[in-house]
């Protein structure tokens, strides 16, 4: 999911743009914490498909770019150039990339979110049910002994890559 920096592509969009053509009965997700934003991936084997916040009222979905990838079509050519670069002071490598258009980007996700709220939009969602507006599926929530494992982890895999960057 990474690349050559550490960071992953993240497509926002809404979620009435989102349609599963198929495997929508392998659609599983978890949270970190019992409040954190639900993580959705495919059950079957563990794609990340995107993030959303609990409850589909407020609109939106940062879809991760290995459900969106083919091989022979970029991702740019799909969604255009990349308007946002944020958490760049973590990128691998002594050249680091600069936050690019922050503000921009959080106004127009915030406008289309109230736009979605606002036009009715917002029910036009494939992954929370439309008459209960829950998940649906059960998120799994993660228990504090493997969110604690979790964080190890990462903080584990985190160090491993600042040494390996020393070392390129």
């Amino acid at each position: 999911m990474l690349d050559e920096r550490g960071g992953t592509d993240i497509i926002q969009t809404l979620p009435r743009n989102i349609a599963f053509t198929h495997g929508i009965k392998s659609i599983a997700c978890m949270r970190l914490t019992p409040k954190g934003m639900i993580r959705w991936f495919a059950g079957c084997c563990g794609t990340p498909i995107g993030n959303t916040l609990a409850s589909p009222a407020i609109s939106f979905i940062g879809l991760v770019h290995t459900c969106l990838e083919t091989p022979d079509i970029p991702l740019q050519a799909s969604f255009g150039p990349v308007r946002t670069w944020v958490n760049t002071a973590s990128a691998r490598g002594t050249a680091k990339p600069s936050a690019k258009a922050l503000s921009a980007s959080s106004f127009r996700l915030i406008y289309h979110a109230l736009k979605a709220r606002i036009d009715g939009n917002y029910k036009h969602n494939p992954l929370f049910r439309p008459d209960t507006k829950a998940p649906i599926v059960t998120p799994r929530v993660l228990s504090s002994s493997e969110l604690a494992s979790l964080m190890q982890a990462v903080a584990t895999a985190s160090a491993q890559a600042r040494v390996n960057g020393v070392a390129e």
